[in-house]
């Protein structure tokens, strides 16, 4: 009875002590780069999400030359930029005749001492029944920094789809078209739907003058609020085409990523236009697993004055699993006919390493039994502080190569095949292997004892 546990003890100092081999791994992809350092990063490529094994990407490793693993960390993840600085400024509206075009008009201005836009007036009078408003001039002569967008509010009496052109100056005298985006509002069954922002890209200029088509003939434009543009860029995201098939139930698509992308952005592209309906988003891991939701959110594809107005890319938080149910509320006919497609996006991790060794080195992923080899990111750059990873070189990855490798048997390699089950995170796995065990020492307990019960019989 006693070499039982000896074998147990043994198979758990197997497990603990194996090394880590490179031909371990079943995936690797040359690293390169053009200029020596001592350190280098690189992002992930999209298609080491699809054979990584472990959602923590524990598994991922950078090997040099001599197929030694070299220290690398994760860069901490970019997260979401706070909220933006918005600055109010004065709005004037631009009358004129009846179908009269903005840029067909002079204006006057009057100033303050401080040189602040008071009042704007066209140089003729409009008969006040064919009097509209043409456009808004804003006074943006007191913002230094870059304009990232306009924040509008409005008023009107009924929905609309329409269209906001934003122009630039200087002097007042001389436009240039800066932006045009979608304005929108509908109300349906207690439900909003508003588009009240206007990208500028970044613009610089004293004054915009802003105009609408589209729009009711009692819009009235209350105020803009200019949101400034921060200084850190926005970061840069990968996108991927993933096919849609029909769920079980009416009003359900599914796609599958095939990997474990950390996704934290979807876009649909409707089939019809003018569909507005409220959508969710779930997802396992497993074939086999629950729906968890994720996300809701409401998509769009309307026609406008400008051209079509679609929802904005829809934000989840960001989850690696590979299956994805879209669940579409079947009120108002959902999506109706036609195919729709899906992307899913998101922000690749940064693998930072130090070259130690000589070249060429290569990332390597995918081993079902590897342990996480991942260093704090302060622990492989010295100096490290607040995303600063100016002393790691870039890189880039090639092409990978690999098969997947087959499952670990019991019978072939029992002690790959329980350092697998070790990492898997299987409970269910090895709550059927411990109860396999205590039968079979129960077994050998109760043969035992039989076969000793026996003995003194005969030995009577």
């Amino acid at each position: 009875m006693r070499a039982a546990p000896l074998a147990v003890l043994t198979l758990a100092a197997g497990i603990a002590c194996a090394q880590e081999r490179p031909a371990e791994q079943p995936y690797s992809a040359p690293v390169l780069f053009d200029d020596a350092a001592s350190h280098y990063r690189f992002a992930m490529p999209a298609q080491a999400y699809r054979g990584i094994a472990r959602r923590d990407l524990g598994d991922v490793r950078v090997f040099n030359a001599a197929g030694e693993p070299v220290p690398h960390a994760f860069a901490p993840r970019e997260v979401a930029s706070v909220a933006p600085v918005t600055r109010s400024v004065n709005l004037f509206p631009l009358y004129g005749e009846e179908g009269q075009r903005v840029d067909a008009t002079s204006v006057r201005v009057t100033r303050s001492s401080s040189g602040a836009v008071v009042s704007v007036r066209t140089t003729s009078t409009p008969a006040p029944a064919t009097r509209r408003v043409l456009a808004y001039i804003v006074d943006a002569s007191a913002i230094e920094e870059r304009q990232q967008a306009l924040q509008l509010e409005w008023q009107a009496s009924g929905g609309f789809s329409g269209q906001a052109h934003v122009e630039a100056s200087e002097d007042l005298q001389g436009w240039r078209s800066v932006a045009s985006g979608p304005v929108l509002f509908l109300e349906h069954a207690g439900a909003r739907l508003e588009r009240k922002r206007v990208e500028l890209a970044g613009a610089r200029a004293k004054y915009l003058r802003v105009s609408f088509s589209g729009v009711p003939a009692d819009f009235i434009l209350k105020a803009i609020r200019v949101e400034l543009r921060g200084e850190q860029a926005a970061p840069v995201r990968e996108w991927l085409t993933v096919p849609v098939s029909a769920g079980k139930e009416s009003g359900e698509l599914l796609f599958d990523t095939a990997g474990q992308f950390p996704v934290d952005r979807i876009r649909l592209a409707l089939p019809q236009l003018n569909t507005v309906a409220q959508v969710q988003f779930l997802a396992r891991e497993r074939a086999e697993d629950k729906w968890r939701l994720v996300a809701s959110a409401t998509a769009y594809r309307l026609r406008g004055a400008g051209g079509e107005i679609v929802n904005p890319d829809i934000v989840v938080p960001a989850s690696t699993e590979r299956y994805w149910l879209l669940r579409v509320d079947q009120k108002g006919g959902g999506f109706g006919a036609g195919e729709v497609r899906a992307e899913v996006g998101w922000l690749p991790h940064q693998v930072v390493f130090a070259a130690r060794g000589d070249a060429p080195f290569r990332l390597a992923y995918g081993a079902k039994t590897a342990r996480q080899g991942a260093l704090a990111i302060g622990a492989v750059l010295p100096g490290y502080k607040d995303g600063d990873l100016k002393i790691a070189k870039a890189a880039r990855v090639g092409e990978p190569s690999g098969d997947a490798p087959q499952a670990a048997s019991l019978l072939r390699d029992p002690l790959q095949y329980f350092r697998a089950l070790a990492t898997s995170g299987d409970g269910k796995k090895w709550l059927l292997w411990g109860a396999l065990l205590a039968g079979v020492l129960l077994l050998a307990w109760m043969a035992f004892r039989l076969l000793g019960e026996i003995g003194s019989k005969e030995s009577k």
